[in-house]
């Protein structure tokens, strides 16, 4: 029986150490800033040489913005990313490109106040069950920073997820009433596709002031075609 071998690694310097217990690769840790309850962790991308994505020239450093983000808790606090950010500009007059903020997907999406690493998290928990209100709680951010991100990023899993558009022979469907509450109530209906042999539930169809008109039965020399 053959043994498989582990990659293992022992670092010694304090900024090596710091580096890998960051979690984050290619770049370089700032600062590391508490006050009271609030921890930030304050970082950098790591870049060298970079090129003008127009004309290939060699780009300056414009501006150096820092963005915030909310990260993981560590060992039970509540962590903001300060992400320092490279504003570039391109010093050739005649090119087209004047200037771009360099980025990097590993750290934080774009349009996404969560880190990456967050999102994933938060979508996860979301998906098994926890409401976006008890995220938002352990996070310590608000409610939209978590729902924008869960909806971003289950949106990219749905895309993804291919098996969900199995061939079926039979499919249900559900219209649920929503009430509104307030001075201007109305209800509104949204329809619900479910894959009755597959056991897979659709996305729920487009909400609507009012119910839809009742399915008339199928024959059996009919087909039923669902195009998504």
């Amino acid at each position: 029986m053959s043994l498989q071998t582990r990659s293992t690694f022992v670092l010694t310097h304090p900024s090596e150490i710091v580096q890998a217990l960051v979690g984050l690769k290619d770049v370089r840790v700032l600062h590391y800033e508490r006050r009271g309850p609030d921890v930030e962790l304050g970082i950098e991308q790591a870049v060298e040489n970079v090129r003008c994505p127009s004309c290939g020239g060699r780009a300056q450093v414009k501006e150096r913005p820092v963005v915030r983000y909310v990260d993981l808790p560590v060992f039970g606090t509540p962590m903001r990313l300060a992400w320092r950010k490279h504003r570039m500009r391109c010093p050739d007059d005649s090119c087209p490109r004047r200037s771009w903020v360099l980025s990097d997907h590993r750290i934080a999406a774009k349009n996404c106040l969560l880190t990456t690493r967050a999102a994933k998290w938060a979508t996860v928990q979301v998906g098994g069950g926890r409401t976006v209100s008890e995220v938002a709680a352990e996070l310590a951010c608000d409610w939209h920073t978590v729902n924008d991100s869960v909806t971003t990023y289950g949106e990219a899993l749905v895309a993804a997820d291919r098996k969900r558009l199995n061939r079926t022979t039979a499919i249900g469907l559900d219209e649920t009433k929503f009430v509104h509450l307030g001075r201007t109530s109305h209800a509104d209906y949204a329809t619900t596709v479910a894959d009755v042999e597959n056991h897979q539930k659709a996305p729920v169809g487009k909400v609507r002031q009012r119910p839809r008109e009742p399915v008339s039965p199928i024959t059996n020399s009919q087909r039923l075609v669902v195009i998504w």
